[in-house]
């Protein structure tokens, strides 16, 4: 009689008796075939044929040799038991429905195949595991050192999931097989096969165990199929044989050890829930899950496990989780983060499914509201994951049917303030729920459309009606008041109001309500309604005001280091802009700065965080939400309105631009042209609305499509060169002449005629013959089109623009530009004769009159003003203006032209070189010439290269024979020639400009001081030597000048003449420093973008004046003290600039009359040490001087910083400790300072945490401790014998406070 109870201990013990000598082992293949084969004829044709003794033991010898049986038969073999454990059922299943039969007689049969798969399959498990654990053991044997860490690991982990699935074909198919199988099996009444209960459980355990086994395998997870067969067959467990503990049991184990399991159990649970009536089992594992306590730090998988599994249970069932929320409504204050997220993301499943009831009860309602109150609690949890899940919730939550309008107020206001979050994840969480909360908001009505123009002017509309119908009501009850007010404060107690909401109801007010009594049932009816829309239009506009205070975040969330931020960002502004919200569009604005994002990023492949794929997500992100606002044509529109409605966008976007965004605009347009995304249509349609005559057309129109036209042209200079004529007809001709800036872009465009590649408007190529950039006869009509905008006599500041982009493109496209720019400067001078020989005879007499008179405003007030006869009697102001204008700028022109010569000259030199060498060659002088040429032609071509050579000859008399004679000459006519030469034009102005500089009082004409000293400062880029002269006037300006513009274009001055004479500013170094103190912000920032331009780029020494830079750091403009702040963080990467300059720094805040005070230092040293604390040697170093400095200073204010910046130093490293203690008797004495001790007490606490773990490092610190205690308290007894003070005990608890935070430990230092 077979006891499956018994074999099933003895094969656990390895114990199992076989009465047959047949092995599986050491013999062929076809023997094992054919053994299979009979077997599996015994088996179909009768499932009880494994009562055979023969045949039993021929089965458990399978089983016992399974690892030597070819993989091949181990899959027939299953298939065989499967097969014949399926007729077995039926044959059992026969006989209960047969009456006389007694299906007891199938339980011993059912019994071994119950044993035999268990044998075969743990067997089968447990040798395709060893089988691989030992393949990659050999592999990982094979591999080089460096590589052997990776393959053991990549074994090791590999190893765990391996199965004889993944081993032996079919093999699932058939463990498949096997449980549709028992399922039939399990739906019988079993009571009847076997007399007892245990024997029935040890039968029905067996599949349960191999189940549970099956399960622990990914490779059997993974199947769909598969699972479902296990799941349906643990069901029928549960439901018909009493196997909730077990299966609870199992689920629990699961949870806690196996991950990819986690999902999957709930799946179980919930397929038991809704299918075989297993309340009990999701009311038992969710009991059991909440009577633990997780920990984080000492338990990982488990928390996570359970985490996934209550997510995924909440979705599946959230019925069942209902029904145990009270219980594991606890785990909100686990320790394990995970579990917090994971219940916050619950709530908001649960909230979904409680709001897609049909049926709103009241207690549904406030299930609803409590599970809010929670969520919304959840937005200050202490961790950033659990923040970001809340704000996850919020999205998938308020995108679901119900919109919950009452709740949004407030979760909008919560969001709002997550966008100032330390965690970037969580801004970036918060801007994509702003994001979805706009997609999904409730207010329908209008197009959706958002604009509070149009919500207000709807609101007003409604009050108005509200207004008639209420006059014309009879008088309210009193009651009817108070009903009012008990409404108005219900409304306040929902939170729904906040100022600018009470600013729109106030401008709104009206009779909100009013007793219909008295009114018709249509009045009524309609009075109700009006009610209605009047609260919807009021919630819109709360809502669009919500939206509008968040934007000023979100706009510098465009600028954020976080690309996800950044692409969050323009969502919202893309969104915002679809639904007409306000001030959206300087998001978009702003957004076109992004088009400077680097491709790549020489740190990413380093670092491997992804930094150029996100870079490059950025852009390609900013280009599709160009294209998908402005590009994208619709659907209901044909091809030709199409095209007009693109073409309003693209001109639409130069409506209002700065510079700066047309500069960025300029970049993101030609790259979508390169890219083929802008049609021909479009730019057909552009050059028609920029050449329209027929009627008048606004100004704004006509300018926005030559931008556009010239932002195209910078990728395809075929939008010039198609319609050449258009553009002088128009922007040259009349049209240009009625608006100049038509004509200033006009002129930019057709700068692009200059090459054929993309290039920045007024530049001029070094290649000057090449044929991508032919110059053009000076006869050009283009050139009298220009020559025309110069001399447009019309006063109007936007000649300047116009005339600055004339000349750039004479410069451009001229043959001889520096021709027309002496007519140009003969006939503006024309306008101005006499002027010249004034300025040279007050030039004289006045030449050391340098007290003079700055600003003109003063200049009538002065006592004797009108003793000489102003300037401005005898010329206009604006001829004077445009003249110096034009002489400034060709200055300029003609240093750029005399660079392009030289680089030209260079050029032809480098080509010429090989062959000159040929032709110095020891050969015979007719073969040189014929050969050097690699002709050896005849005497036609002898007679090309004795023109070649000639040629050669004639430019090496000009430039020399050398590169370096080459750039002597052309800078000897720089320096001598342009500005000192006895023909040169130009030298006839320096005098005058000069002279107005010094006179600026008498000329009292703003633009013409203003573009005098500009010219002044143009002038002393040529030549050092007129540099020299006038440097002193320069800055002279620069201190006394009283407009702000001059102020900061001298600012900008200095910083060219640093680049051109280097040696000269050198010695004048301070001023380029003076006007960060200038009290205009404009002039700041100004020589801040300067001096960050010098010094990155090695222009400027840093001699001891980083001080003053580091003070912008406290600057009260907020751009200032950015901009300061991103001038360190490049400064520290450039061979230890900021550690290097840092005593000086230190001084230059802390002493003198240019100290800042205690708090700001603090503030800044914060900020410039966090640059040197990763460096030991550094940290080291800083230790060392910083003792030093205590020796060489008695002042109580030095010593205070000095010991500040000490505590800021992290004293990782032994060395640091050991110059500390060493710099004990240099401030020992300082000590009595209470600040100064308090400080170095700091220094103790931050040594000992960072030592804990270093035993020799330990006992320096108690020295040290030890001795500074000493030190304190001799430093007392030598100031005050009475006094003693133990700071060390009343500070070593605020120092321990402030341990986890820097910002907090600034704050209480200071």
């Amino acid at each position: 009689m077979f006891n499956l109870h018994e074999q099933l201990i003895k094969l656990q013990e390895n114990e199992v008796e076989i009465h047959t000598d047949f092995s599986f082992d050491g013999i062929d293949s076809s023997i094992s075939k054919r053994t299979i084969n009979g077997l599996t004829d015994k088996l179909v044709v009768s499932g009880d044929s494994i009562n055979d003794d023969s045949v039993f033991g021929t089965l458990m010898c399978f089983a016992r040799d399974l690892a030597s049986v070819d993989p091949k038969l181990v899959a027939r073999g299953l298939d065989m038991l499967v097969t014949g454990f399926e007729n077995e059922i039926k044959q059992a299943a026969s006989a209960m429905a047969t009456a006389g039969s007694d299906p007891t007689q199938h339980a011993e049969a059912l019994d071994r195949y119950a044993f035999l798969f268990q044998w075969i399959v743990e067997r089968g498990e447990s040798t395709a595991s060893q089988s691989h654990t030992a393949a990659a053991a050999a592999a990982a044997a094979s591999q080089a050192k460096g590589r052997k860490r990776r393959t053991n690991a990549t074994a090791s982990g590999s190893s765990s999931g391996t199965s004889i699935a993944e081993v032996a074909t079919g093999w699932k198919s058939k463990i498949l097989d096997l449980y549709i199988v028992l399922q039939q099996l399990l739906q019988m009444p079993l009571g009847r096969i076997w007399n007892s209960v245990p024997e029935r459980d040890t039968f029905v355990g067996v599949f349960t165990r191999l189940a549970h086994k099956a399960m622990e395998a990914p490779a059997y997870a993974k199947d769909a199929d598969l699972q479902a067969a296990l799941f349906n067959s643990l069901c029928l467990w549960l439901q018909n044989y009493n196997g909730l503990y077990g299966l609870a049991t199992m689920i629990t184990q699961n949870l806690q050890h196996y991950e990819h399991l986690s999902e999957s159990m709930a799946a179980l649970v919930q397929l038991a829930y809704d299918r075989f009536n297993g309340t009990q089992l999701a009311d038992e594992v969710l009991r059991d899950i909440a009577s633990k306590a997780f920990n984080s730090v000492h338990d990982k998988a488990g928390p996570k496990n359970t985490a996934r599994f209550l997510v995924k249970l909440s979705q599946l069932a959230p019925k069942a989780l209902l029904r145990q929320m009270g219980l594991l409504i606890k785990h909100l204050d686990s320790e394990a983060h995970i579990l917090r997220s994971a219940m916050v993301d619950v709530i908001g499943h649960l909230t979904l499914y409680l709001a897609s009831q049909e049926e709103q009860t009241e207690i549904i309602k406030n299930q609803i509201g409590e599970y809010f109150d929670i969520i919304e609690q959840r937005f200050q949890d202490a961790h950033y994951l659990v923040r970001a899940k809340v704000l996850q919730v919020c999205q998938f939550v308020c995108s679901g049917p119900a919109k919950f309008p009452k709740r949004r107020p407030r979760l909008i206001s919560l969001i709002s303030g997550r966008l100032e979050d330390k965690a970037s994840n969580v801004r970036k969480h918060a801007i994509r729920a702003l994001t979805l909360l706009l997609e999904t908001h409730p207010f329908s009505l209008d197009g959706a459309e958002l604009g509070i123009e149009q919500l207000e002017a709807s609101l007003k509309k409604i009050n108005d009606e509200l207004e008639q119908m209420a006059s014309a009501a009879p008088a309210k009850p009193a009651e009817v008041e108070e009903d009012k007010e008990d409404a108005d404060d219900d409304e306040a107690g929902e939170g729904n109001a906040d100022a600018t909401m009470e600013n729109a109801e106030a401008e709104a007010d009206g009779p909100q309500d009013f007793a219909n009594a008295g009114l018709s049932p249509e009045m009524a009816a309609k009075a109700m309604h009006l009610q209605f829309q009047q609260r919807y239009y009021r919630d819109a506009l709360h809502f669009v005001y919500q939206l509008q205070e968040a934007q000023p975040l979100l706009l510098q969330l465009l600028g954020s280091t976080n690309k996800g931020e950044v692409m969050e960002s323009m969502d919202f502004f893309v969104t915002a802009v679809r639904f007409r919200i306000d001030d959206a569009q300087e998001g978009i604005r702003r957004m076109s700065h992004l088009i400077w994002t680097p491709n790549t990023s020489s740190n990413a492949s380093s670092a491997g965080d992804g930094t150029a794929e996100e870079a490059r997500g950025v852009r390609a992100k900013l280009l599709d939400s160009y294209m998908q606002l402005y590009l994208t044509p619709s659907d209901r529109l044909s091809a030709a309105e199409n095209t007009s409605r693109i073409t309003r966008n693209l001109i639409s976007l130069t409506f209002g631009a700065t510079l700066a965004e047309l500069t960025s605009l300029e970049e993101l347009i030609r790259t979508l042209m390169e890219e083929g995304l802008v049609s021909a249509d479009v730019i057909a349609k552009l050059r028609s609305v920029y050449g329209y005559t027929k009627q008048r057309l606004p100004p704004a129109q006509r300018r926005g499509a030559i931008i556009i036209l010239g932002m195209l042209a910078q990728a395809n200079r075929s939008i010039v060169t198609d319609d050449i004529d258009l553009y002088l007809r128009i922007g040259l001709g009349k049209y240009g002449h009625d608006d100049l800036t038509v004509a200033k872009y006009t002129c930019m465009i057709l700068q692009c005629l200059g090459s054929s590649k993309s290039k920045r408007p007024g530049s001029v190529s070094a290649n000057l013959d090449s044929e991508e950039n032919k110059r053009l006869p000076m006869g050009n009509p283009i050139f009298d089109g220009l020559q025309r905008i110069l001399e447009e006599p019309r006063r109007d500041p936007e000649w300047f623009p116009a005339a600055e982009q004339a000349l750039n493109t004479i410069y451009a496209l001229g043959e001889k530009p520096d021709a027309l720019g002496a007519r140009i400067i003969r006939m503006q001078a024309g306008l101005a004769q006499g002027l010249l020989a004034l300025s040279k005879s007050d030039t004289t007499r006045q030449a050391d009159e340098l007290s003079m008179d700055v600003d003109g405003e003063d200049r009538a007030s002065t006592p004797g003003a009108d003793a000489e006869p102003p300037v401005r009697k005898l010329v206009d102001p604006w001829d004077l203006t445009r003249l110096l204008f034009i002489v400034g700028h060709i200055a300029i022109k003609e240093i750029v032209l005399l660079e392009s010569i030289e680089a030209e000259l260079k050029r032809r030199k480098s080509d010429e070189e090989p062959r000159r060498k040929k032709r110095n060659s020891p050969m015979p002088k007719p073969a040189t010439r014929g050969k050097g040429k690699g002709r050896g032609r005849a005497a036609a071509a002898d007679m090309q290269v004795d023109e070649d050579e000639d040629e050669d000859d004639e430019l090496n008399q000009i430039a020399g024979t050398t590169e370096d004679e080459v750039g002597d000459i052309i800078s000897a006519i720089r320096e001598r020639e342009l500005l000192y030469g006895t023909k040169s034009l130009l030298a006839l102005f320096g005098p005058l400009l000069v002279h107005v500089c010094k006179n600026l009082g008498k000329f009292n004409d703003r633009l013409l001081t203003v573009h005098a000293t500009a010219a002044l400062a143009k002038f002393m880029c040529i030549s050092s030597t007129f540099c020299e002269e006038n440097l002193p006037l320069l800055l002279l300006l620069l201190q006394r000048a009283k407009s702000p513009v001059i102020r900061a274009n001298i600012s900008i001055a200095l910083g060219d003449i640093t680049v051109c004479f280097n040696n000269l500013i050198g010695e004048n170094v301070q001023y380029l420093y003076g006007p960060l103190h200038d009290a205009d912000t404009k002039v700041k920032k100004t020589t801040l973008m300067v001096l960050t331009h010098l010094i990155l780029n090695g222009m400027v020494k840093v001699k001891g004046q980083l001080g003053e830079m580091a003070k912008c750091l406290e600057d009260k403009d907020a751009r200032v003290a950015d901009m300061a702040r991103l001038f360190f963080s490049e400064l520290s990467t450039k061979d230890n600039a900021v550690y290097n300059n840092l005593p000086d720094i230190i001084s230059s805040l802390s002493m003198g009359a240019g100290a800042v005070n205690e708090e700001s230092f603090g503030r800044i040293m914060k900020f410039l040490f966090d640059f040197i604390k990763e460096k030991d040697r550094q940290t080291d170093n800083v230790v060392e001087k910083l003792c030093q400095r205590f020796r060489n200073t008695t002042d109580p204010r030095q010593c205070r910083d000095i010991a500040y910046c000490m505590a800021l130093l992290p004293y990782k490293s032994e060395r640091s400790l050991r110059r500390l203690l060493d710099g004990l008797p240099g401030y020992q004495d300082k000590l009595s300072e209470d600040a100064v001790y308090k400080y170095f007490v700091e220094i103790v606490s931050k040594a000992r945490s960072q030592s804990a773990q270093k035993q020799d490092t330990k006992a320096l610190v108690d020295e040290y401790e030890t001795k500074l205690k000493e030190a304190r308290a001799k430093a007392i007894g030598e100031d005050n014998a009475d006094l003693d003070i133990d700071i060390l005990s009343s500070s070593q608890p605020a120092t321990q406070a402030t341990q986890p935070s820097d910002d907090e430990m600034e704050d209480e230092d200071l």
